[in-house]
């Protein structure tokens, strides 16, 4: 979460005056305008997961009354050439909320054309249309729409020159913090816990990947905060708050899908000794899934070289079926009041009237968050992956999702992808 006072924290959910946004625009440790910018209408977007390269997207339209602010050359004050805004939500009848620093990547202007009829004595253009002492003068308004993403965007941008590998008694964390430390201060949050890193590693081009790669050595990842530093938190961790009905949540939806809704896993490759195939597999065996039973038959395939018998067939095909259980998902849609300090990434429980009358309480993470306004920012709108087993646990309502949670006890729910089919690749080390 983005720091918030709590002052603010306890307007969010109550009535008060109408938000807002300030936006100041910075280049080079210097403001590029005197004033902040006059927004018209806003949108941020925030993803959160393993392969999210800039978390934090944002859109700005600005007031744009005499036409100075559409950039025609990169010295201009917001051009994309090193222009940053920092942008603050202002809770209404409280605090303000640090929201981001964002490096700009476009600049759109829209521009009306007006004119009229000045006097300016002493000037007298030979056939001028316009009488002597008079001359026409253009003017021009409009907007200005304005793209930015955090400061994530410069890291992947800062490909590495060359080949480079982990210095010597390295860390996850101190790895994080040395590929990045030319673009932002690094915080890491509680419950995560480094490691070292081998230095067999090798990171190629691309200095971001590489960052990932060393934070999935401790089940972390990456966020910026409101002040333009970066968080290391954990993929995992206790909800920071609670969606309440007829307080704080507006609207919430789910969908099912069976696209990608396996029961059986079928895994071939080559005996080691005569090139002969080798196939084995797995299949889900009881509850509504269960191969040949009411959701039919619906196989998965997978084939490598480097499965070279029977057993490591079966064994890599029983493992494919177990993650694929352990991905088990459902993805709310939820609205609810603006909430400035809610990040991607963030465990919350949304609050559900279900048909039994009651309220149930579903944990999960929050992997997209969508905010848009005119000049008063309005709702947000978040997308929450909750394990199957939890909403199960939450509703009390199936023999089968107590089954999975008794014969699966080792599987880590909250480490689940947030679609269908996303398995880790396969660990040959783990192979029998």
């Amino acid at each position: 979460m983005r720091l918030i006072d709590e002052a603010s924290l306890a307007a969010l959910d109550g009535s008060r005056p109408a938000d807002s946004l300030t936006v100041w625009a910075w280049r080079d440790g210097e403001l590029v305008l005197p004033e902040p910018l006059d927004v018209i209408d806003w949108s941020a977007t925030e993803e959160a997961g393993d392969s999210v390269k800039v978390g934090q997207t944002l859109s700005l339209t600005v007031a744009d009354p005499d036409g100075t602010l559409g950039a025609w050359t990169f010295d201009d004050p917001l051009s994309v050439a090193g222009t940053e805004l920092q942008v603050i939500y202002n809770v209404g009848g409280a605090g303000a909320v640090n929201y981001g620093k964002f490096p700009m990547v476009g600049n759109e202007p829209t521009v009306a054309v007006d004119s009229r009829i000045i006097a300016e004595y002493g000037i007298d253009v030979p056939d001028s249309p316009h009488s002597p002492h008079e001359r026409r003068r253009y003017i021009t308004t409009g907007k200005v729409k304005l793209d930015a993403v955090d400061l994530t965007f410069n890291v992947d941008r800062d490909k590495l020159e060359a080949p480079q590998s982990p210095r010597l008694n390295a860390t996850a964390v101190s790895e994080f913090q040395r590929l990045t430390a030319a673009h932002f201060p690094t915080v890491v949050d509680p419950g995560v816990t480094d490691r070292s890193v081998s230095r067999r590693l090798v990171y190629e081009k691309e200095r971001l990947e590489a960052c990932q790669d060393v934070l999935s050595l401790v089940n972390a990842r990456y966020r910026m905060g409101g002040d333009g530093e970066c968080h290391i938190y954990p993929a995992s961790s206790a909800p920071v708050w609670r969606v309440e009905p007829e307080i704080s949540l507006v609207s919430v939806t789910r969908k099912q899908s069976i696209e990608g809704l396996f029961n059986k896993w079928i895994v071939e490759g080559k005996d080691s000794g005569n090139g002969s195939p080798v196939r084995g597999s797995a299949i889900i065996e009881s509850g509504p899934l269960r191969w040949g039973g009411p959701h039919g038959k619906a196989p998965d395939f997978f084939s490598s070289e480097a499965i070279t018998s029977r057993p490591q067939a079966d064994y890599y095909a029983a493992a494919l079926r177990d993650r694929f259980l352990s991905s088990l998902a459902i993805e709310l849609q939820v609205e609810t009041v603006p909430r400035p300090e809610l990040q991607a990434g963030d465990r919350i429980e949304v609050g559900c009237p279900v048909t039994a009358g009651h309220v149930a309480y579903f944990p999960g993470t929050i992997t997209s968050i969508h905010r848009s306004g005119s000049t008063v920012p309005g709702g947000t709108s978040l997308s929450v992956t909750c394990s199957y087993p939890d909403v199960a646990n939450a509703l009390s309502r199936t023999e089968w999702a107590k089954n999975i949670t008794r014969t699966l006890p080792a599987l880590t729910w909250d480490r689940m992808p947030g679609t269908w089919g996303q398995l880790p690749p396969i660990i040959w080390n783990d192979l029998p």
